[in-house]
């Protein structure tokens, strides 16, 4: 096994053990173990995925995650033993059937892996990625059934006899009656008629059949197929049969030289009409194809496969323009365009290219989902999300009543919520969407944002992850999202080369990412120069240092870091001037300079630009609370960010933060007890706060504090760091109501919690002190707390009981 690489990453991520041992059924096993997972800490990933199994036995997930950590260290066949019990528990699982299938050829067990490509291939036939496993590992796509044969065709009427003219030959061929001539007729639903045999005209030569008899009387085609969906998500996606229109009539003549005519023109017509139906039928396929291929190429939700989804659904309608197929392809251009126009390219020609087929959709009462999509995205992106809520409720509301879920549906109204400032509904929305397409990159990449905005770091961390594992590693978004996470951790670390890979990588996408996506990138690589250039000196191994040169390519030199800082924000800013995004990444970056006023400067302006947009306000609270005496113009902040987020509890928490240190203990402990009002909410935060103003101020209520400290303590299982703080503190708070017995054992749950917060041992080795029995132990906490913070006032207390004088 590859030793383990100590990643200094996010604090909520420092000690997995501890946070399952805590609460073993979390359902955090998951987001964690994929986090570690994309950061390569292969151990730490096994650790959580073995305790997700334990606590999951009858879903398959965390046997698959446990498979791809080893089969990432090239551990195959331990993969494939985790493969197997995960299809035991559900024996259709697409990834578990798709990953089994190419670890089985890979180790030379062929067929056996073949068919499971093929079972895969069955339980989702549009899944991107088992279609790439089949093409990489020789499995081909199995052909579709074909459809039944016709029935036969009905016996032709028979002809009356014909009178030979004078002089005619039994060999002139007159006899064979004109019905035997094979003719196709599409969408004809009515049997044709049988026409009686007229008796020959006295004294006159029988007058060959009309042509109309003569069409009436041929078998009837057999009518196609009908054709499965394009694309679930389309309220009826099936694409509409051909129907052409009946031939008219034409009468017949009695000359001899009509009735040749007519003997080659029968047999002609049909196969002239057959080979038009042929011809009709072929486009209608072709067009099926491509708007397969344009859903494919606009789900993986990248600026090129936009622009190529554009392209093929536009091809689709040039080949057909049937109601069915204009319904798809309307959608999706329209769709296409309002992305691009919205997210990627603020321009005038994807803006009337997306209104003109919102609204050619629309006015010919043929929109799909997609356009719906689309037409709330619109209205969204105009300024108008209120418009755009309102008509995606309706939507979803239509849906539901007919016992239908659209995952676009939720993942729309998801992004419009979360840019409005609800960020509690956005969660739900696009919760729901991710349970019915857990595939959709776009999803993740929403929750990603969700997740940043929400304060939940490693929640973030895991949905840009899932993504970038439903792409490849190529989602831009997903990329330049987790670099900043890492980024704006306090001491990334080696977490510092994995930012740097994901920046370099988008760099070098050229038009696989848009100019917006680009020029978030450009400023988080700003982020990145100016954060390692200062950080590097503070390592005191110098091997470390070298290896963080290396993996960023920064140098330790901040002169030279500031020119790099200036020509990625200039070419950010070249890329997508007017993007509020921007100027929050800067300000973030001045924060970290210790720039505190141009950072709240920059905020600001984000927040002139997106005054709707609730973290904008949050980031500013963040930074003014930096400020010395800051803290009342971050009161004021998170208060605005209230009015665009009612009782949010995140913002409520932050703002009795903010009210705690102003010392409005009163004010504090009133929103804090709103923060934690709904009790279906774990809000750690709030209750560490709570717990502390119950004890410490006049207003006592020690059990109380005990209550909340406790929950804090249980709540944090996702931050090892916070959660050895809070039982420090309910320790104390223990000691204050003289229960010595539940003293030592919270002091023990913080030492377990983290080993390196020094707090615990300062009071943990006084607390044993008082007593005698307890001298060697006390005398190792002291020692301990000594060596790990020599300068705090509590070491001076210690050095004694440690038996040190210096």
């Amino acid at each position: 096994m590859p030793p383990v690489t100590k990643t200094l990453s996010p604090a909520e991520l420092a000690k997995l053990e501890h946070a399952f041992a805590t609460d073993p059924a979390s359902e955090a096993y998951k987001p964690l173990a994929e986090a570690y997972l994309g950061m390569g800490r292969f151990m730490e990933a096994m650790v959580v995925c073995k305790k997700g199994v334990k606590a999951h036995p009858s879903i398959p997930d965390p046997r698959v995650l446990l498979a791809r950590v080893y089969a990432e260290q090239g551990k195959d066949k331990k993969a494939i033993e985790e493969l197997t019990g995960a299809l035991q528990v559900s024996p259709t699982d697409k990834v578990a059937l798709r990953m089994m299938g190419s670890l089985q050829i890979k180790g030379g067990d062929t067929q056996p892996g073949k068919d499971n490509l093929l079972k895969a291939f069955e339980a989702d036939p549009q899944d991107a990625e088992t279609l790439e496993a089949m093409s990489k590992n020789g499995v081909p796509v199995p052909k579709p059934a074909a459809p039944e044969p016709p029935p036969p065709p009905p016996q032709p009427i028979a002809a009356p006899p014909v009178l030979q003219p004078a002089g005619a030959t039994a060999t002139s061929g007159l006899q064979q009656p004109v019905s035997a001539q094979p003719s196709v007729v599409l969408g004809n639903d009515t049997p044709p008629p049988v026409i009686a045999p007229q008796p020959p005209a006295p004294q006159r030569a029988a007058q060959p059949r009309a042509p109309q008899q003569a069409r009436q009387a041929q078998p009837r085609a057999a009518q196609p197929a009908p054709r499965r969906p394009v694309e679930d998500e389309f309220d009826d996606a099936e694409v509409s049969d051909v129907k052409p229109r009946p031939a008219q009539q034409r009468g017949g003549g009695a000359s001899k030289a009509a009735f040749f005519l007519l003997l080659f023109a029968v047999p002609v017509g049909a196969a002239a009409y057959f080979g038009i139906g042929q011809y009709r039928a072929k486009h209608i396929r072709e067009a099926n194809t491509a708007i397969r291929e344009a859903t494919t190429l606009i789900k993986s939700d990248t600026f090129k496969g936009y622009e190529q989804g554009i392209s093929k659904a536009q091809l689709a309608l040039d080949l057909d323009a049937s109601s069915d197929t204009n319904r798809n392809a309307r959608g999706l251009l329209a769709y296409a365009y309002t992305i691009r126009w919205g997210e990627h390219i603020h321009d005038d020609s994807n803006r009337e290219n997306a209104d003109k087929n919102i609204k050619a959709g629309i006015e010919a009462k043929e929109a799909s989902a997609y356009l719906h999509a689309a037409d709330a995205m619109f209205s969204f992106y105009e300024g108008k999300t209120e418009e755009g809520l309102k008509s995606i409720e309706e939507r979803i509301k239509a849906a539901e009543a007919e016992k239908k879920q659209v995952s676009i549906y939720y993942l729309t109204r998801g992004v419009l919520q979360m840019n409005e400032g609800d960020l509690e509904a956005a969660k739900e929305s696009l919760d729901r969407a991710q349970a019915i397409s857990p595939d959709d990159p776009r999803i993740y990449i929403a929750l990603g944002n969700l997740h940043r905005r929400r304060g939940n770091d490693p929640q973030a961390l895991s949905a840009f992850n899932v993504a970038l594992d439903r792409t490849k590693k190529s989602h831009p978004d997903a990329l330049t999202g987790t670099a900043l996470l890492i980024l704006d951790q306090e001491n990334p670390g080696n977490g510092y080369c994995l930012a740097a890979k994901y920046v370099k990588t988008v760099q070098g996408m050229g038009d696989l990412a848009s100019p917006r996506q680009l020029a978030a990138n450009a400023f988080a690589n700003a982020l990145l120069q100016s954060r390692v250039s200062r950080d590097i000196p503070q390592y005191t191994d110098k091997a470390f240092q070298k290896t963080l040169e290396e993996c960023t390519g920064v140098k330790p030199d901040e002169a030279a870091a500031r020119k790099e800082v200036a020509t990625a924000e200039n070419d950010g800013l070249s890329q997508d001037r007017n993007n509020p995004e921007l100027l929050l990444i800067r300000g973030r970056r001045l924060a970290y300079e210790g720039k505190l006023d141009e950072s709240a400067a920059e905020i600001r302006k984000a927040i002139e630009l997106s005054p709707q947009a609730s973290h904008f306000h949050v980031e500013l609270a963040k930074v003014l609370s930096k400020k010395e005496g800051g803290e009342a113009a971050a009161e004021e902040a998170l208060k605005k960010a209230l009015t665009l987020v009612p009782a949010s509890p995140k913002l409520l928490s932050m703002l009795g933060q903010a009210q705690y240190k102003q010392k409005k203990m009163d004010a504090a402990r009133e929103t804090l007890e709103k923060a934690i009002a709904d009790p279906k909410t774990k809000n750690p935060e709030a209750r560490f706060m709570l717990g502390k103003i119950y004890r410490d101020t006049d207003k006592k209520d020690l059990a109380k504090s005990i209550e909340n400290l406790k929950k804090a303590g249980e709540e944090y299982y996702s931050d090892p760091s916070m959660a050895s703080q809070a039982y420090d503190e309910l320790a104390l708070t223990y000691e204050a109501k003289g229960d010595k017995d539940n003293v030592g054992v919270s002091y023990e749950k913080a030492l377990n919690a983290d080993k390196e917060n020094p707090a615990p041992y300062c009071h943990y080795a006084k607390f044993l002190a008082k007593d005698p029995k307890e001298k060697d132990k006390a005398k190792t906490l002291a020692q301990a707390f000594v060596k790990m913070a020599p300068r705090d006032p509590c070491a001076e207390e210690l050095r004694g009981l440690a038996g040190s004088g210096g």
